[in-house]
């Protein structure tokens, strides 16, 4: 049912009237919230919905029936951030952990100490978010040291942040970028390495973020690639190739991705990371449903 059809359906109901006038402060209303029915547990950046604070913006995105909302930079009163959510049965499904992309943090052990702190602190402020899920960063290759010896930096550094993400019950999900268009000179960038990262570090709670887009520029073969490493993913992120934009844009074929994604068994979050060819975030929605029609 669409909305027009739904306001005449209910035209004579107060409550009626109250909740539309209430939800034009937040948006347009999607008619039978479409992704509650994905196969698949879809997420979005929060900065795509309309509203005037944070809490208004996660009800405009539950209106599509998402699971969860995705906010990497999340800040602000964490408490109310859970209470708007949890109204919405919905939850934060991945935010900023530690390292940067950038000089030091994971591939400099120097830097380890600062990075065990941030973590800790995102952590609290996670927990308190309603978020399980949160993103480690390698840092920049350096030129200084061997890869071998920055390879063993990583695995001590994430080997320190292991009994963290256990003691809180969340994961951290380290995150493979592109080197070749979009983050020139970053460290980890390929599935085989992060693999051999994780199999050193041996914890539940550390894995792989695969970033559909960034694994497709950097080494292709994403179908396999996932699918022969499902276990140790702890989240997705999608967008198209060329372009960064929504789904059915570029050359990914993202109805036979998401199926295989499905197929998997894969329970976590698969989050939209991704702009608007439009420049709508309801068409690049709408596009990203018509992929999850499998």
């Amino acid at each position: 049912m669409n909305r027009r059809n739904f306001m005449t359906a209910c035209g004579a109901s107060a409550g009626a009237a109250a909740f539309f006038k209430s939800m034009a402060a937040i948006g347009a209303v999607p008619g039978d919230k479409p992704f509650a029915k994905a196969k698949l547990r879809m997420s979005a950046p929060l900065d795509w919905f309309p509203g005037a604070n944070p809490p208004e913006k996660i009800k405009a995105a539950a209106q599509w029936g998402l699971p969860a909302y995705e906010w990497l930079g999340a800040s602000g009163d964490a408490d109310a951030l859970r209470a708007a959510a949890e109204e919405c049965g919905m939850e934060l499904s991945c935010t900023g952990g530690c390292g940067r992309i950038g000089p030091g943090t994971m591939v400099k052990k120097e830097d380890h100490d600062e990075v065990v702190k941030h973590f800790k602190e995102r952590v609290a402020f996670a927990k308190k978010a309603k978020c399980r899920h949160l993103v480690g960063l390698s840092g920049n290759t350096r030129t200084d040291v061997s890869i071998e010896e920055q390879t063993e930096n990583v695995i001590k550094c994430l080997k320190r942040l292991a009994p963290i993400a256990e003691d809180n019950d969340v994961v951290l999900c380290c995150e493979a970028l592109n080197p070749l268009v979009d983050h020139k000179g970053y460290f980890l960038t390929r599935t085989d390495q992060t693999m051999a990262i994780l199999a050193e570090v041996k914890s539940p709670n550390v894995k792989m973020l695969f970033d559909i887009y960034h694994q497709q520029i950097t080494e292709g073969n994403v179908i396999r690639n996932f699918t022969e490493n499902i276990a140790n993913i702890g989240h997705f992120h999608v967008a198209d190739n060329p372009g960064r934009k929504e789904p059915g844009t570029g050359e990914l074929n993202y109805k036979i991705i998401f199926r295989k994604i499905a197929e998997t068994g894969y329970k976590d979050f698969v989050a939209l990371e991704c702009g608007h060819s439009t420049k709508n975030y309801e068409d690049t929605l709408n596009a990203t449903l018509a992929c999850l029609d499998f």
